[in-house]
Order: C-alpha cells, then sequence, then structure tokens
C-alpha cells in the first residue's frame, strides 16, 4: 500500500514539473485547454495541480477566460540556480578515461590562438602536461590542430599567430602557415588530432571532437610519453577516446556548463568586431 502511495505522489510530481516545464516555454500564458492537450492529460487533474501550484505561488492565473503562466516562487528558485562549472560536470568522463588508458585527459576549445585547458585529470601516474583553466598554442597542440581543422579556411588565421616563422619549441614544431594548413588537411582526413612532440619534446597529444551541434567546438585529448602514444597505441585509444566523447555530450547537464563557455565565446566575438 505504501509503495502504490508513494508512485502516485511520484507521478502527480512528474505531471506537476512538465506543466511548469510547458509554461516555463511557451511564449504566452495558456489555457487549461491547451495545457491538457499538450500534454495529453485529463482537464480535472490539470485543474488540480495547477490549483495547488497557483497556492504555492508556482502558477500565476489571470484573465477571464484565465490563462497561466510561471508564478513569483519559480523565479525566486532560479535566482538561486548557479550553472556547474564544466571541471565539475566532466569530472567522472575523464576520470574514468584517464585511468582507463593511463594517460592525462583533457578536454579544450579554441580561444583566438591558444586553445583553452576546460579540465585536466591525470591518472594516478601522473605525468604534468596541463592545468585546467590554461592557455596552450593552438597551432602546436592535438587539440588545437583539431579544432581549427573544421574551421572555414578563412577562420583560421584568426587562431594562428600573427608573424612568421612561428615559435618552434621543439626539432618538429610546424612553424609556417602553410604547413599548418597541411596538418590540418591530414587531421581532417585522418578524423582525429594528434602533436607528436611538437609543443613538448617526448610527448605525444591525440583529440577527437565532442559530437556537439552548436558552437562552441570542443576537442577531448589524451597526451603521454610519446613512446606510449605511437601508431599501434593510438589505434587502440581512438575508439575508447570517441566513446569517452559521446559520454559527455550525453552527460545531463552538459548543456548547461556549455551556457558560460558560449557567453564568453560571444563576448569575444563582438569585442573583435568592434
Amino acid at each position: 500500500m505504501e509503495q502504490r502511495a508513494t508512485s502516485y505522489h511520484s507521478q502527480g510530481l512528474s505531471r506537476a514539473l512538465a506543466i511548469l516545464r510547458l509554461l516555463g516555454k511557451a511564449p504566452a500564458p495558456m489555457p487549461l485547454a491547451a495545457i491538457s492537450a499538450e500534454l495529453d492529460l485529463p482537464k480535472s487533474t490539470v485543474v488540480r495541480l495547477l490549483l495547488v501550484m497557483e497556492e504555492e505561488g508556482f502558477v500565476r492565473r489571470s484573465g477571464e477566460p484565465p490563462v497561466h503562466s510561471i508564478g513569483h516562487a519559480v523565479h525566486e528558485i532560479a535566482e538561486g540556480y548557479r550553472p556547474p562549472s564544466m571541471a565539475e560536470v566532466t569530472n567522472e568522463v575523464l576520470t574514468r578515461l584517464a585511468e582507463r588508458v593511463g594517460f592525462t585527459a583533457n578536454l579544450g576549445m579554441l580561444e583566438g590562438p591558444s586553445v583553452l585547458h576546460l579540465h585536466v585529470v591525470e591518472p594516478q601516474r601522473a605525468l604534468r602536461f596541463a592545468t585546467g583553466g590554461t592557455l596552450d598554442f593552438a597551432y602546436c597542440t592535438g587539440l588545437g590542430k583539431l579544432l581549427m581543422s573544421v574551421l572555414p579556411t578563412d577562420e583560421i588565421d584568426a587562431h594562428l599567430p600573427e608573424s612568421e616563422p612561428y615559435t618552434s619549441w621543439t626539432p618538429r614544431t610546424v612553424t609556417t602557415r602553410a604547413g599548418i594548413l597541411a596538418e590540418l588537411e591530414r587531421t581532417r582526413e585522418a578524423g582525429y588530432g594528434v602533436d607528436d612532440q611538437e609543443r613538448n619534446r617526448g610527448v605525444t597529444c591525440m583529440a577527437v571532437l565532442l559530437p556537439t551541434e552548436n558552437a562552441p567546438a570542443l576537442a577531448l585529448s589524451v597526451s603521454a610519453a610519446s613512446g606510449e602514444l605511437e601508431e599501434a597505441a593510438r589505434e587502440r585509444v581512438l575508439p575508447i577516446l570517441r566513446e569517452a566523447a559521446a559520454a559527455l555530450v550525453a552527460l545531463p547537464d552538459f548543456d548547461a556548463a556549455l551556457a558560460p563557455l558560449r557567453t564568453r565565446l560571444a563576448l569575444a566575438n563582438r569585442m573583435e568586431t568592434a
């Protein structure tokens, strides 16, 4: 009997939340009939739930015939909402990836001529290659080259140093625009990015794109001592990396964590065009 009552109350709560979501997305206050039809709920059920939520301030009724909209209590709760950080949201997936392959896992995005490291997780036998919240050059990193490879050609220069030759960090660093464009073409064909000791001697990085539909483009990488990420190891790691990238996008709070990054990107774009 107790389980049945719990199930009944859970159903009522789910329906009430569905009504709130509907009212929150509606462009204008909604009448009872429209709410009932949209959610495929009996009018009697909708009336009962609306009355309870109106008494508690979650729904506001106005007009004649009456229409319903979000109430002040919803706004009060919304004011206390803090979007989760990307590190908070992605930490579990990156930690699992780092421990599974034994390499440092890194989530990043382009910011001007740099890659912004959004979150970095190291395995227990850590070799530190980057720190979350820091910037690194885009032209000589696996993350950066991969993210540039999906851009239109006329947008690539904004993410390259202003003058050639670019700084040569190791004997393998590509230091010309023509060389980078050739690297980006190879990256497109391969479907993943590689920095083979181009930024740091003895360190190799490979990266894949996150399958997101909207900006900003994000990439996930792993970094290791070069001897541990040679061609055979890359073939083994690539499907694991892609699996983790898909898992990140599927996280319930991933879009919420992206919101501040989209705002940051929009502000940067406005400053560039001002």
